[in-house]
């Protein structure tokens, strides 16, 4: 079936989910001028969803199962794209994306679970590049700003120079509020961390070669340590950016393309307020990653999330207040060479000669920036189909050439450059 004859070219499945239902809000606020679809298991609450909305008449309705394969692919033979919002998704994502590969869609995500991500690379990577159809997870909050973030970093150093190294620092602002977070963010978080020996033996099967980038590695970092980068204490960032860099990088690498940027090393870092903070942030990731461990302990995590969460997380979510007042910063510090090295690289490697401060900032990351994130991913999709290639890949490997930063922009979402020393 021609992309362009489907019936819908966007479905939102999940549109009854806790984040679904702000995506399928920030469609209608939008008015954009496609034929939408909202996809879900119950008709009623789908109802429910459509008649929250500004235009109902604007939006269709899908019912759809993760459990039914067959519903699945009647959905995706429909949609152009399928905007994926159910979760967790090493439970629920893989029959979506199968489903995608058979009816001709292509696939989005908002989904921050490396294990995840990486096995859908293994098993589909080669099918969607022959059928010429895009997947890509992490269009969310997880990881577009880190992404796209490295991606604007690395082009604001003017040719000849580029970067070899970035940092990036993360800082959240909740008014005064505190942190909320909804459940399944929440059971995502604990799943990935007992997850974690599959997600070795993935990456053990997929063999990546060491990236390749002149110049001295990034420093080792302590589990916590104090950064005059950021002028705070910080500790390694739990989520999914570190990964799904490396794996843009290992793109770029790999894609004999000059147009795309050098790769460069990168890691991720968390900003907390003081000391006594970042001993008991170490703490309890500790204790929560040993629980989530073992499946009887992971029952009780997943049981009492309020009690072991201390109410960040909840089946009700943050408040519209908490929304409203919630706000991200992630400040990147790049280093690297006013010119390309020689041919033999030279041991030891030159010191970076110059370098470059930017930031990626917007409203509360999960609930707000995400479904910013991924409508524009979508839309973006839609329109610059030609720029964008085939396969399971990362934001920053897809939209490299595609004006999504702009889109993001306009969205509210600001990438600035703040410093940069070029000797």
């Amino acid at each position: 079936m021609a992309e362009q004859s489907r019936r819908y070219d966007l479905v939102v499945f999940g549109a009854t989910g806790f984040t679904g239902k702000f995506v399928a809000k920030l469609l209608d606020e939008r008015n954009v001028e496609y034929s939408i679809a909202l996809g879900g298991r119950n008709d009623a609450k789908l109802n429910e969803v459509v008649q929250t909305l500004k235009n109902p008449g604007k939006f269709s309705k899908i019912i759809a199962d993760v459990s039914d394969e067959s519903s699945l692919i009647q959905m995706c033979s429909q949609a152009r794209v399928v905007l994926n919002c159910v979760g967790p998704y090493r439970f629920y994502g893989e029959a979506v994306v199968r489903a995608c590969l058979v009816g001709g869609a292509h696939y989005l995500d908002i989904t921050g679970e490396p294990e995840f991500i990486e096995r859908m690379e293994l098993k589909f990577a080669k099918s969607a590049e022959e059928k010429g159809l895009v997947i890509v997870s992490a269009c969310g909050f997880d990881s577009i700003p880190a992404d796209l973030g490295v991606l604007f970093t690395a082009r604001s150093f003017p040719a000849p120079s580029f970067p070899t190294s970035i940092e990036s620092y993360l800082t959240l602002d909740s008014g005064g509020l505190g942190v909320k977070g909804h459940y399944t963010t929440y059971e995502c978080a604990v799943h990935g961390f007992g997850s974690q020996k599959s997600l070795a033996n993935i990456r053990k099967q997929r063999g990546a070669a060491p990236l390749s980038v002149p110049g001295p590695r990034l420093p080792k970092r302590g589990k916590f340590f104090f950064s005059r980068d950021a002028r705070s204490y910080c500790v390694p960032f739990p989520g999914s950016d570190a990964s799904i860099v490396r794996r843009t990088q290992l793109f770029y690498a790999s894609a004999g393309d000059a147009s795309l940027p050098r790769p460069v090393h990168y890691a991720a870092y968390f900003t907390l307020p003081s000391l006594f903070w970042s001993i008991v942030f170490l703490l309890f990731g500790t204790v929560f990653a040993f629980l989530a461990s073992f499946r009887l302990t992971r029952v009780l995590l997943l049981k009492f999330p309020g009690f072991f969460s201390f109410g960040r997380f909840s089946h009700e979510g943050p408040t519209a207040e908490h929304l409203r007042r919630t706000t991200f910063e992630m400040v990147f510090h790049a280093k690297g060479y006013s010119q390309p090295p020689p041919a033999a690289a030279a041991a030891p490697a030159p010191a970076p000669d110059c370098s470059v401060v930017t930031a990626v900032s917007g409203p509360e990351p999960g609930y707000v920036a995400t479904p910013i994130f991924l409508v524009d991913s979508a839309l973006c999709l839609l329109e610059e189909r030609a720029l964008i290639p085939s396969g399971v890949l990362t934001t920053a490997a897809a939209f490299a050439k595609t004006k999504l930063i702009e889109r993001l922009q306009k969205s509210g979402i600001k990438f600035e450059l703040r410093t940069r020393r070029l000797e």
